[in-house]
């Protein structure tokens, strides 16, 4: 049950964080010689509260992360005293699940492993959802735009544009959570600038796919600082004059700054470090506001930063291919 007080929560998120992996301990595991040393190390670590004794254990080491980040959200959903704000931090991986549900049943397959559970909606449920195309029970947002999909799918199945659909329905769900509850704090920040930089990114995907400007406006989601009209007013815009262009708002310059480095590089990655890394700065600022979710919402992104970067590690291990660790919660 959540908890009604921001200090009972503040007492434990500090004892837990201070149990998180730190970078020397990434930088270990990622430096050993294979898959099996690097398991070792992470055990020694005790990392999901085990302990090998020494030992040599092999475990699978996708469903160990799983379960040790499924068990950090259960943390999260006890401690929260504002269980709706913080379910908005869970929506993507609401969505992440709605969309292979859907694609697997579109290609009569079972969902792969990675749905995540945890989350705003549990998996059966959105399981059952999808299978009977009954999404009643549903926020009217998801319900109205699922509806929508689902006779769009009876006449030609578009995976790109029912992706781009749930995303929109997500933030426009968010949008108006925080209109309704007047929320002007560090969440409406994290979101909107989210939201700025996923739009910036759609404008040059756009033109990279060489699509016509039509194509773009339905991409753009919902609930960022910068009007829907100067993406669009972007659209023509020479790369090399692009970030200049959408250099609005309080995080414009730092969109200004991607598209100029996407400029550069031809790497479209640098939207995407580049938002992260600002949207960790938003929360380190109220990571110890102990009248805000934001030490609950940094634990929580703390240890989804933690599991990418395990998975990253083991991956790198089974391909042999170097790593680059990302910037961690700490």
């Amino acid at each position: 049950m959540p908890q009604p007080s921001y200090e009972y929560a503040m007492g434990r998120i500090s004892v837990l964080t201070k149990k998180m992996l730190n970078e020397a301990q990434l930088r270990r595991i990622a430096e050993a010689v294979d898959e099996t040393e690097a398991q070792t190390i992470l055990l020694e670590t005790g990392y999901g509260g085990s302990v090998n004794g020494g030992k040599t254990i092999k475990i699978d080491i996708d469903n160990f992360i799983r379960e040790e980040l499924q068990a950090a959200y259960k943390i999260v959903w006890e401690l929260t005293p504002e269980p709706e704000l913080t379910s908005l931090f869970f929506l993507k991986d609401d969505i992440h699940n709605l969309k292979t549900l859907i694609k697997s049943r579109l290609l009569g397959i079972e969902p792969p492993n990675i749905l995540v559970s945890g989350c705003f909606f549990p998996i059966e449920f959105l399981r059952e959802c999808v299978n009977n195309k009954n999404y009643e029970n549903l926020p009217s947002v998801f319900k109205d735009t699922l509806n929508s999909i689902e006779l769009e799918l009876e006449q030609k199945a578009e995976p790109l544009l029912f992706s781009a659909q749930l995303d929109f329905a997500m933030f426009k769900y968010i949008s108006d959570v925080l209109m309704q509850r007047k929320e002007y704090g560090f969440v409406r920040k994290y979101f909107s600038l989210m939201v700025d930089f996923q739009n910036a990114r759609s404008v040059i995907r756009a033109r990279l796919m060489r699509w016509d400007k039509g194509k773009l406006g339905p991409l753009l989601l919902p609930g960022g600082e910068i009007a829907h009209e100067v993406f669009l007013g972007a659209f023509d815009t020479p790369l090399e004059q692009l970030g200049a262009e959408l250099n609005r708002g309080t995080y414009g310059r730092l969109i200004f700054k991607a598209t100029e480095d996407y400029v550069a590089t031809g790497n479209a990655s640098v939207f995407k470090r580049s938002m992260e890394a600002a949207q960790m700065n938003i929360l380190r600022a109220v990571k110890w506001d102990i009248f805000t979710l934001g030490p609950i919402i940094w634990y929580l992104m703390g240890r989804q930063a933690e599991a990418k970067a395990l998975r990253l590690i083991f991956s790198s291990k089974e391909n042999r291919i170097e790593v680059e660790l990302p910037e961690l919660y700490a």
